[in-house]
């Protein structure tokens, strides 16, 4: 039986319709090395057309989210891909970051969002990670898809330090991408205010409408003694009282003008 035909029979592991764990990815074909697909109308498998594309030198790509058949144009010609349609969007997204000059190899994937439909469909987006930068922001893939990535974590580590640096790395990226990239960003900023991975969130400032309520109160309160003043100094001396009533006018005015604008307050 050849490597396609084994592959046809074998139950293929899919990234699932559940939220996976954050943290660091690396690229493992292993479950959709063998997978079938045809080559130009040879039969061939996932490992087999990655390495021929990735080896080619590609003029022309297919789109990213087409439905059909995938067709590569290089400088020797078109190469027509055909499988299935799970195999054909990751190939096509491989593809892309190899001619993008991402060794596949050493390339890091952080998870950060999970997404469905109306439809039902799930969708499980990361970012990716190559030679000390974010490269890709929205690598997304599908939950139908084969599962073609591997948690990076040391079980068994040697030193006690490993881990917590490995951790302190992953802090280190996931709150780069928060803060400097576009995707990252808009998670933050997302009103429905979905997970962030270590990275806190900053808290709304809400006001204190009962401080305020105090302020404006005793506004009037002093307003109103205010107006108090001066008629009781007209009482006092009656040859003021006509100023004294000019002043405790003013007085009045004040305090219906600042009830006036502070008729929101609380």
């Amino acid at each position: 039986m050849s490597e396609a035909s084994a592959a046809e029979t074998t139950p293929v592991k899919t990234f699932g319709r559940e939220r996976m764990a954050a943290g660091k990815y690396a690229l493992d074909l292993e479950g959709v090395a063998t997978a079938p697909l045809q080559q130009n109308g040879e039969q061939s498998t996932f490992i087999e057309a990655l390495r021929k594309l990735s080896q080619a030198k590609i003029t022309k790509m297919p789109s990213r989210f087409g439905m059909g058949d995938r067709e590569y144009v290089t400088d020797s010609g078109t190469i027509i891909i055909k499988g299935e349609i799970w195999l054909l969007a990751l190939l096509t997204d491989l593809v892309e970051m190899v001619r993008n000059g991402v060794d596949l190899d050493r390339a890091s994937w952080f998870y950060y969002d999970f997404d469905w439909s109306i439809d039902a469909d799930v969708m499980h987006t990361f970012f990716v990670v190559y030679d000390g930068k974010v490269v890709d922001e929205t690598w997304n893939i599908s939950s139908e898809n084969p599962l073609a990535l591997k948690r990076l974590q040391d079980d068994q580590p040697i030193w006690h330090s490993h881990p917590h640096f490995a951790e302190a790395l992953d802090r280190y990226w996931y709150r780069q991408f928060y803060t400097e990239t576009f995707a990252g960003q808009l998670m933050v900023l997302r009103p429905d205010e979905p997970v962030l991975y270590y990275y806190d969130r900053a808290p709304v400032q809400t006001r204190d409408t009962l401080r305020e309520l105090e302020i404006v109160t005793l506004q009037k309160i002093y307003g109103l003694l205010w107006v108090g003043v001066p008629l009781l100094g007209a009482i006092a001396f009656p040859s003021i009282k006509i100023f004294m009533a000019f002043t405790a006018a003013y007085f009045v005015a004040d305090v219906l003008w600042r009830s006036w604008a502070t008729r929101k307050v609380g």
